[in-house]
């Protein structure tokens, strides 16, 4: 069992998209920490130099940006370079505490105004291919600044949201650095923000903003009125403007920049499986998470975030320090599946990986709608259909529905809700859900062009508290009223380990919000907008009408929870502790512990990377030992060491102050 310990870690959560309503008029509050990468001791080791400028673009298009530099003489390459991007709708002041922060403990750090944003010139194309070569142009800049300390070849960019797509984008279109990370930015972004003919609430309040968060170009501008319009024709503008020059899963195979990609199974802007989907396509290193990521509205995790605390730095020292510590041997595919109970409103999350994706034995478990509310195995054997009523009047238009967050006396008046629910028996064993669920339906509406149907995913105890798990959404944008008609379509990539003596639910509705859920990003408002129209919406009751929930047998499932090679009853565990004292000088010591006789190394490097010294390299009976390290002849600086055995590796940094 490879034991990590705990590091620092980097969050992206405050790198998220800004994602309130525009009712609100203000973006999402920023209130998740981002504590610093790379930290090398308990206070800051350098004074910093904040200096603000602007960068002009090739189209003379000034954005405004910010960098902190240590106020002595760099390495000779210069200070390993990180690069902050922030989120849609927000600007560099977000980021210039974390920045500075992350510069006094011995980096070159830069962040910066999106265009159309905060204090940069020029107006917005909303997250494309217009941003990521003004953000190739903008890292060429940092990389043409080493002459005041910065690293060409050592620059480390990250992000969430529009700070991950623009990057990721950007790495697509030739872009080079050594890594990136890349959070809830699947490269079907666009899409995923109209999918299945179904425009996510997020996405209205993306191009919704006052000049004062997003100052958008007249496309743009325009889509919020094709999305008000609830009319065909300006669906289908929206439909093809929408994702070009957006969406890049084509170009993905393109880059070549190692990285990770990550999001969060319950993101209420995108689908996750554009993540999934991308990882088939990329050509250069990579590890992907799917879980528990903070942002866009997902559960938290305080488990998953220590378990990030060893992913980041594991391939940030490796690929800034070039320090061999076994992050590309790990499973590329990392991923958490919730579960009950619920803990402070957020499901319990269990970590879990996979060498492949989907994970091996994954298959689909099919089940039918059948008459009474039963969800069964087998179709229902009498033809049937079902009501699902779409009940609007007094003039409802989607502008008004949007602007009163689809609640209130006068929206309740002329919107009615309704839903239909689908029960399966009470489940045997615990089953768990990895992957994406589909849904098929035969159809008939009484009203078109529109006509939808909203599937949502709950997990019932037996006293009759529920939890929603996932949602379906499908929106026939082209639909001939009374005309027979089937669909699949597919839902929100998910992994959730439904429980045994539980029931899965299916609730068809005509207005997909829930109370069952954590509601901090869409509190009332719908997942998708509504269709606005008055009819009856039929689903037939027959083969054609079902679920497939992709299933990973838990009895077979790999879990690093269930990986623990240590002895019965062996005192020892694998152990590599701090150093003490530390900062030092000139002499400290390391205590280690191995849980099996065995050869240990321990090996100390400069912050570059370079091997500076061996302090153990022989065979050590299982226990608890300790080493000096004396520095007496190395200069001031960070340091890092390292323990390799068979069956163990970490590393730790130290600070050598004279």
């Amino acid at each position: 069992m490879k034991v990590i310990k705990l590091c620092t870690i980097l969050f992206l959560s405050c790198l998220i998209f800004n994602t309130y309503p525009q009712q609100r008029n203000k973006p999402i509050p920023e209130d998740f920490n981002f504590p610093i990468i790379g930290k090398t001791a308990d206070n800051p080791l350098y004074t910093v130099t904040r200096t603000d400028f602007f960068i002009t673009l090739n189209d003379n298009v000034l954005i405004d940006g910010v960098k902190f530099v240590p106020q002595t003489a760099p390495p000779p390459n210069g200070w390993p370079t990180v690069i902050m991007v922030h989120g849609y709708g927000d600007r560099k002041e977000a980021l210039v505490g974390f920045c500075q922060a992350q510069a006094e403990f011995g980096y070159y750090t830069m962040s910066f105004s999106m265009r159309g944003q905060g204090n940069s010139g020029g107006v917005s194309n909303l997250i494309s291919r217009t941003e990521a070569q003004d953000f190739i142009q903008i890292v060429n800049w940092v990389k043409r600044d080493s002459i005041n300390g910065s690293n060409p070849n050592n620059i480390l960019v990250m992000g969430g949201s529009q700070g991950g797509l623009v990057p990721f984008m950007a790495c697509c279109l030739g872009l080079q650095v050594r890594t990136i990370i890349s959070a809830l930015a699947p490269p079907d972004f666009a899409t995923s923000w109209i999918e299945n003919g179904s425009i996510k609430t997020t996405f209205a309040w993306s191009v919704t903003y006052p000049p004062s968060i997003a100052r958008y170009n007249s496309l743009v501008d325009r889509m919020s009125n094709w999305i008000f319009a609830n009319n065909k024709n300006k669906w289908d503008s929206l439909a093809y403007w929408m994702p070009k020059d957006r969406d890049f899963m084509n170009i993905v195979p393109n880059s070549t920049v190692p990285l990770i990609v990550e999001g969060s199974w319950q993101d209420k802007f995108f689908n996750g499986s554009g993540i999934i989907q991308s990882t088939s396509l990329i050509q250069a290193p990579f590890r992907m998470y799917l879980g528990a990521v903070q942002g866009h509205g997902g559960d938290l995790s305080p488990t998953e975030d220590q378990w990030h605390m060893n992913f980041y730095n594991d391939w940030y020292y490796y690929w800034l320090f070039g320090i061999e510590n076994g992050t590309l041997n790990a499973p590329k595919f990392q991923y958490a599946s919730t579960s009950f109970p619920v803990v402070n409103d957020y499901l319990t999350f269990h970590h879990d990986s996979s060498t492949v994706w989907p994970p091996q034995n994954t298959s689909n478990w099919r089940l039918y709608f059948n008459r009474r509310g039963k969800l069964l195995t087998t179709p229902n054997a009498i033809q049937t259909s079902i009501n699902l009523p779409n009940r609007v009047t007094g003039g409802l238009t989607m502008h008004q529905a949007f602007n009163e967050g689809f609640q209130g006396e006068e929206f309740n008046s002329k919107f009615k809700k309704f839903n239909i629910n689908f029960d399966s028996d009470p489940l045997t064993t615990d089953k768990k859900m990895t992957g994406i669920p589909w849904v098929k339906i035969k159809y008939l509406s009484t009203k078109g062009p529109f006509c939808q149907f909203n599937f949502q995913i709950y997990e019932v105890k037996p006293d009759g508290s529920m939890r929603l798990i996932n949602r379906i959404n499908y929106t026939d944008r082209n639909y001939s009223a009374n005309s027979l008609r089937t669909a699949s379509f597919k839902g929100q990539a998910h992994s959730h380990i439904f429980r045994a003596g539980n029931k899965i639910r299916i609730t068809l509705t005509n207005l997909d919000n829930s109370l069952y859920e954590n509601q901090y990003v869409l509190e009332n408002n719908p997942f998708v907008l509504p269709v606005l129209n008055y009819a009856n919406n039929y689903m037939f009751l027959d083969e054609n009408s079902y679920i497939d929930i992709p299933l990973v047998p838990v009895s077979t499932q790999f879990s690093l929870e269930q990986t623990d090679n240590k002895p019965v009853n062996n005192p020892y565990t694998y152990e590599l502790k701090q150093n003490y004292p530390n900062p030092f000088n000139p002499v400290t010591t390391i205590e280690y512990t191995v849980a099996q006789s065995n050869k240990v190394e321990i090996k100390v490097y400069d912050i570059l990377g370079k091997e500076v010294k061996t302090l153990v390299n022989e065979f050590r009976e299982a226990g608890a030992h300790k080493v000096l390290f004396n520095a007496s002849e190395l200069a001031s600086g960070v340091y890092f060491y390292k323990i390799n055995t068979a069956n163990f590796n970490d590393v730790k940094r130290m600070v050598l102050v004279k």
